[in-house]
């Protein structure tokens, strides 16, 4: 009866994408070796018959592209836009809301990594990418969050894909399910790294710097949107440091986000209405003349889990003994980084939640939140120093402020003025209990260090003055 729409275009997170060598040219041909997957008359018809009533495109330059896969179809194509574009376009303005949902805090930036499928895709080159990524930046400038294409997740399930990832999890990644949630990583992200998925496209589109690995590029034809992205992109080189190549994606953001938006919609923001119009034509009846709504992306919902157990570097920086710079690399992912890039370490402070018993075992510092405390804190301590026989201090940390414990007893509570994140009073009295540990002993040694100013970046310093008591 031809009652169907189909809307070929862009599809979300890579899906449709071509196999290797299909919609390539080859040096010197002035034709596609292949046809373009879903503008073909492979795809079209059957037994020569057309069959879809409509087809939308996202962009005015497929039509070319129809007429040399399937000539016939040329009459029922429509310029529908691309409404996965223009959710993201009506989610911009909530970009806080959504890093708040991911747990980010200020001057913390997000590098939003994403993977098609098969083989030939990011995450199925090199599984240890994301791990190698957060050993190689600061956990307390930089977090990670990963998306990968929903069918990797039903090819091989959540079992097994966190299992894969085990070790990054531990560190903190932010893994995106696959149902909902690119689009809240991609607005929140400061930078995206992708493969030939679509992502990388939609993430430079609005206005995201953009790494692209290369190695999925041949099956991309070079006249997409993705094609021509791959030209204005900084490629991603997993084997050389990653800040210089942020850094230079940053350079080319104008560029690149002129390139996407040029090829990524004919009809920004009008996607819903044209395909709603198109399908009530075909089904014979007036469309409603009200707009379609256009909604943001919902906050992403990322389950509570327990702070991860750091290295922690701490070097003077400024004229002040409370002028310090601080380094937290998470243990879980510390031996993913290649030797020669390895920073050095520090202490090992330990969530006191902390599973993995080598690292545990290893911990100079054992630390928790009061709310997650599991008895009183001197019981909690009494214990800790029990069975953990490295630990030389723990330290009960809240909002307001720390209490730290020595193994032979002492105990030093250290009041912060008020700060702006809890994230930031969690990172000072981890800061104040790494110079307990090493080189600010007694409690009038602590107190000298007021006020604090721990620059975790070059553009972003966290600073409290406080006070201490004993006993």
């Amino acid at each position: 009866m031809g009652m169907d729409i189909i809307s070929i275009g862009r599809r979300e997170k890579g899906e449709g994408r071509r196999e290797k060598g299909e919609g390539r040219r080859e040096k010197g041909e002035g034709r596609r070796e292949k046809e373009v997957f879903g503008l073909s008359e492979d795809t079209l018809k059957h037994d020569g018959r057309l069959i879809p009533a409509a087809i939308g495109l996202s962009h005015a330059e497929q039509l070319d592209r129809l007429a040399e896969g399937c000539k016939d179809a040329l009459p029922i194509a429509f310029i529908a836009g691309d409404p996965c574009y223009d959710r993201l376009l009506a989610s911009a303005p909530r970009r806080l809301d959504h890093r708040h949902a991911l747990g980010l805090v200020p001057g913390q930036r997000l590098i939003t990594v994403n993977s098609t499928w098969r083989e030939e895709s990011l995450f199925g080159l090199d599984l240890a990418l994301v791990p190698r990524l957060m050993a190689r930046l600061p956990y307390d400038e930089f977090r990670v969050a990963l998306v990968l294409h929903p069918n990797a997740w039903a090819a091989h399930g959540r079992a097994q894909i966190e299992l894969w990832i085990d070790d990054a999890l531990r560190a903190g990644l932010i893994l995106v399910p696959p149902d909902e949630g690119w689009r809240a990583a991609v607005i929140a992200a400061d930078h995206v790294i992708s493969d030939h998925g679509s992502v990388g496209v939609y993430a430079a589109a609005v206005g995201r710097p953009v790494l692209l690995d290369p190695a999925g590029r041949e099956a991309i034809d070079p006249e997409s949107g993705l094609g021509r992205l791959f030209e204005a992109a900084r490629e991603l080189d997993p084997e050389t440091p990653i800040r210089p190549q942020l850094r230079e994606a940053e350079r080319r953001v104008a560029r690149t986000h002129a390139t996407a938006t040029a090829w990524v919609s004919s009809a920004p923001g009008e996607s819903l209405r044209l395909i709603r119009d198109v399908a009530y034509r075909i089904m014979g009846t007036a469309p409603p003349t009200v707009e379609p709504p256009l909604l943001a992306a919902p906050a992403l919902e990322i389950p509570g889990a327990p702070g991860p157990s750091c290295w922690v570097h701490v070097e003077q920086w400024g004229g002040h003994p409370g002028d310090l710079a601080v380094r937290r690399v998470p243990a879980a992912v510390a031996g993913f980084a290649p030797s020669a890039a390895r920073a050095p370490l520090g202490v090992l402070i330990a969530n006191g939640a902390e599973d993995d018993h080598r690292i545990a075992g290893m911990a100079d510092i054992m630390s928790r939140h009061r709310s997650e405390l599991p008895a009183d804190e001197e019981t909690w301590s009494a214990d800790t120093f029990r069975h953990r026989p490295g630990a030389r201090l723990t330290v009960v940390h809240d909002d307001a402020g720390a209490s730290v414990r020595t193994r032979d007893g002492d105990r030093i509570r250290i009041d912060l003025d008020p700060v702006g994140h809890p994230a930031s009073a969690e990172l000072l009295c981890t800061v104040l209990a790494e110079r307990m540990a090493t080189g600010a002993p007694t409690p009038e040694a602590v107190a000298a260090l007021s006020p604090l100013r721990v620059r975790v970046a070059d553009d972003h310093t966290v600073e409290a003055a406080f006070l201490v008591t004993t006993g």
